[in-house]
């Protein structure tokens, strides 16, 4: 036991030139610790380097989104102003391209451009690649990492509707006859009688005091580059159109005719209280449901009335023309029918400043008809447009939404065949929606009527359908009965989904609204139809 009173274990030794297993172990430790940190400390300085290349990364991506973005609103017509808008964009977002003395580089490219790019014509990609310095990986020798993001944006225009033609309405002078006419309503008139947006009165009242309509445009501003209100037209200039002039048949609201079921031939059908009408011409504008983003207001013809409710109005314009209620083959001689089309630029109405003509290049010209706001009207005024340009021809259609006057029977006809919407192969995929407002009133109908949607390859497709009535109907063959009068005041919501695979070019791009009833029915009905795709129009596709 005494071997163990000193504190030793036996064959320990102590003194000069002895060692101790602990120590030894713990000078192998200091260089593995050494090592160790030096090992974290460079994870540590990779993960802070990685944390700010990921965060730049999200940073340098929202630029190239905001670049395409900016610049595919002006896609496919003003492509310099799509170019220059998306490396603005770009600019604003901190990614300036080496071109504008920067030292990133941010590409823009449309179809026309590169094909291969992006998928249609109303596409645009934005390619930023920006350096980024780094912080610990310097001692790796890595001073920067160039990061690159791409975007592809798509913006699907208005829906074109009414017409691929360069006149929309009926044009009883040349015997272009569509079955209807364009109709714009009143402050205090009723929405049942079919204009959804325009008439300020909700069910059967109308005049001051009526229940309000929540989804009145109420006119401001009338013909002030700030107005707003009433419909909005689209005049498409294609490259190489030049001098655009635009006429109005029957635009100003004619006293003496409104018996809302007349036979109404010659006539565009005003009723009610007369109406100050204004016609308003705005240059090409990429975002054309917005005329107050930098646009240009080119012309304004405001319309007086011509006479009152209870006398004939005609003899005003047109000499020799006291009946109303003629039809358009009693007209003698024909040529005062042609009285009715009125220049916008030799208008004894317009405002200062129309032209002839109009040169502002290729785009959409939005053209917005609105009736000056009064407390007290109840006007209806029906009318016609007509384009005109040297070149390429110019085609006119409703903007998303438009009011019409059907009254088919002026031309013999027991149906309507009709321009509903121009759908773009761009909406593969999509779901069409078609709203139509206070559809069908037809006097002396019956239970055969019925309302067809026909695509461009004239087949009928799928589609369900439903009314604020509380009716409605699943997927099946878009035919839908429309006897005498069953969505009266209503709207009708009409589903169409758009197949994946779904392409069309020209006028085969355009449904059609088919409306067939009995011979011997009376159609004189006021109507809107709202045509949309579901989803946001501008938007990153990739």
């Amino acid at each position: 036991m005494g071997a163990f009173m000193n504190g030793q274990a036996p064959g320990a030794t102590d003194g000069p030139g002895s060692s101790v297993g602990s120590n030894d172990q713990r000078g192998a430790i200091l260089p593995l610790m050494a090592i160790m940190l030096v090992v974290l400390m460079g994870a540590a300085a990779m993960a802070v380097d990685l944390g700010w290349l990921f965060w730049q990364s999200i940073e340098v991506q929202h630029g190239a989104d905001a670049a395409a973005l900016a610049g595919v609103v002006y896609e496919p017509s003003l492509r310099t102003e799509a170019h220059a808008e998306g490396m603005a964009a770009a600019s604003e977002n901190g990614y300036v391209d080496t071109s504008l003395g920067g030292s990133d580089t941010v590409q823009i490219v449309d179809f026309v451009d590169d094909p291969t790019a992006v998928d249609n014509d109303n596409q645009l990609r934005a390619t930023v690649t920006h350096s980024v310095p780094t912080f610990f990986m310097k001692v790796f020798g890595l001073d920067s990492v160039a990061i690159t993001r791409t975007a592809v944006a798509q913006y699907v225009l208005p829906i074109a509707l009414g017409s691929p033609d360069p006149t929309l309405g009926a044009d009883p002078s040349t015997g272009f006859l569509p079955g209807y006419f364009l109709l714009t309503q009143g402050t205090w008139s009723k929405k049942d009688h079919g204009d959804r947006f325009g008439a300020g009165c909700s069910g059967s009242n109308q005049g001051s005091g009526c229940p309000q309509n929540p989804e009145h445009r109420r006119s401001q501003n009338e013909g002030l580059l700030s107005a707003s209100g009433g419909y909005l037209y689209g005049i498409e200039m294609p490259e190489g159109a030049s001098a655009l002039a635009v006429e109005i048949f029957d635009g100003p609201w004619y006293g003496g005719n409104w018996d809302s079921y007349s036979a109404d031939k010659i006539l565009t059908g005003d009723e009610r209280d007369p109406g100050i009408f204004w016609f308003m011409l705005y240059g090409p504008d990429a975002t054309p449901l917005d005329t107050t983003d930098g646009n240009e207001l080119l012309c304004s013809v405001r319309y007086t009335p011509r006479g009152d409710r209870w006398s004939g109005g005609r003899d005003d314009d047109v000499g020799g023309w006291d009946n109303d209620w003629q039809d358009w083959a009693d007209v003698s001689p024909q040529s005062l029918i042609g009285q009715l089309w009125d220049d916008m630029a030799t208008s004894a109405d317009k405002e200062p400043g129309c032209a002839a003509s109009f040169d502002r290049g290729p785009g959409i010209y939005p053209l917005r008809i609105m009736i000056e706001d009064d407390s007290s009207t109840r006007s209806y005024n029906k009318f016609s447009l007509r384009v005109t340009t040297t070149g390429p021809n110019v085609s006119i259609y409703g903007l998303g939404d438009m009011a019409t006057y059907a009254n088919p029977g002026a031309g013999g006809a027991t149906g309507t065949d009709i321009y509903l919407a121009k759908v773009l192969p761009q909406h593969a995929g999509q779901d069409l929606i078609i709203e139509l407002f206070d559809v069908g009133d037809i006097k002396f109908g019956a239970g055969s009527d019925e309302i067809t949607i026909v695509d461009g390859s004239g087949n009928i497709p799928d589609c369900r359908w439903e009314s604020d009535g509380g009716e409605s109907e699943p997927m099946g063959e878009c035919r839908i009965s429309a006897p005498d009068k069953r969505f009266n005041g209503q709207l009708l919501t009409i589903t169409v989904p758009i197949p994946d695979a779904y392409t069309c070019s020209g006028n085969g791009c355009w449904f059609r609204f088919r409306y067939d009833y009995d011979p011997g029915a009376q159609v004189n009905d006021g109507s809107t139809w709202a045509v949309y795709v579901a989803g946001n129009p501008i938007r990153i596709v990739e």
